[in-house]
């Protein structure tokens, strides 16, 4: 028997990005809360994000091998897994993959080690039990499944979609198929969180900025009450966003509980985003984006190929759930 098709199973990149810029401020508020609560579970985790990504890349290089031989699991298929192997682990593929040094991965990977969570021979690694449910991403899938649910009303609206989908009903698709989309996903995931610790240096400098950037989008969205132009994401956003940084901010304190990273590290990174002039703190300790677009404009490029990234994913995710 065919299941029954939910989705649009021709969808266009290009369909999915013209959407994503119409309706911009909307949709990457919910996408920034998204990537908010994963990297708040995330840090949460070990309080270390480079552990956390090789963990990420470990379960990235066995959704790949499952799909290379047409294995499907469900999500409560996988996670009753006693262990599974990681073919082909080498340290030096680690480094270079994740952007970090060869010491450190091994040093990452031996705390990984004696922490429980794995064990490894010169050859492989087997994430045990323990380490399974540490990458258990039960809360991820909820916010991801209500991000994608808000966005099918989007493409339903411009008629690329056939209907609406629920919250309820994507997480019973993902977790029916959940290696397979768990595979998409970390595809973007991993590059995404990747880009922005080479141009930082680390991830806790770029989630901080990030807390930052989404304040004053909310703040903004606050203030459009109207339909964008399709150029508004690539001509006016941060225009308008850094236009912000007269009056709005937001506190070391609230970094920290919107992001689990310990406040006197939230200070510390602070002070690097305000010495590269990304940021500005004003008389009320409350941070902002420097008012210079010229400080901030290769974070803009970066958020630009982004919107293309997201749009080719979104685009193989309602299409995978429709096939």
């Amino acid at each position: 028997m065919t299941k029954q098709i939910l989705f649009s199973t021709n969808i266009r990149e290009e369909e999915v990005n013209m959407c994503l810029t119409k309706t911009y401020m909307s949709t990457f508020t919910d996408f920034y809360e998204f990537q908010r609560l994963w990297f708040y579970r995330s840090y949460k985790a070990f309080n270390d994000f480079d552990k956390y990504l090789i963990l990420a890349y470990f379960f990235h290089k066995t959704f790949d091998t499952y799909n290379d031989y047409f294995i499907k699991k469900t999500y409560d298929e996988f996670y009753t897994l006693d262990s599974f192997e990681i073919e082909k682990f080498n340290i030096v593929n680690v480094s270079k993959d994740l952007i970090i040094t060869k010491e450190t991965a091994r040093r990452k990977i031996l705390e990984l080690e004696k922490d429980g969570i794995l064990q490894k021979d010169k050859k492989s690694i087997r994430l045990n039990q323990k380490g399974i449910n540490t990458h258990k991403p039960e809360e991820s899938i909820k916010s991801l499944s209500r991000f994608l649910s808000s966005f099918s009303k989007v493409l339903y609206n411009n008629k690329f979609l056939k209907k609406e989908i629920t919250t309820e009903n994507v997480e019973k698709l993902i977790k029916e198929n959940f290696t397979q989309f768990w595979k998409f996903f970390l595809d973007f995931q991993i590059p995404y969180c990747l880009q922005w610790k080479k141009f930082h240096g680390d991830l806790e400098v770029f989630i901080i900025l990030g807390m930052v950037i989404y304040n004053q989008n909310l703040y903004l969205r606050k203030k459009s009450n109207h339909e964008v132009d399709k150029n508004f994401f690539k001509n006016e956003y941060i225009d308008k966003l850094i236009h912000l940084s007269e009056k709005e901010g937001i506190n070391a304190m609230t970094i920290s509980d919107l992001t689990g990273i310990p406040r006197p590290t939230i200070l510390r990174k602070l002070n690097k985003l305000q010495e590269k002039k990304l940021i500005v703190k004003n008389k009320n300790s409350l941070y902002t984006l420097t008012g210079l677009y010229q400080n901030i404009k290769d974070v803009d490029s970066i958020r630009l190929k982004t919107i293309k990234k997201l749009s080719g994913f979104l685009a193989k995710i309602y299409n995978i759930i429709g096939t």
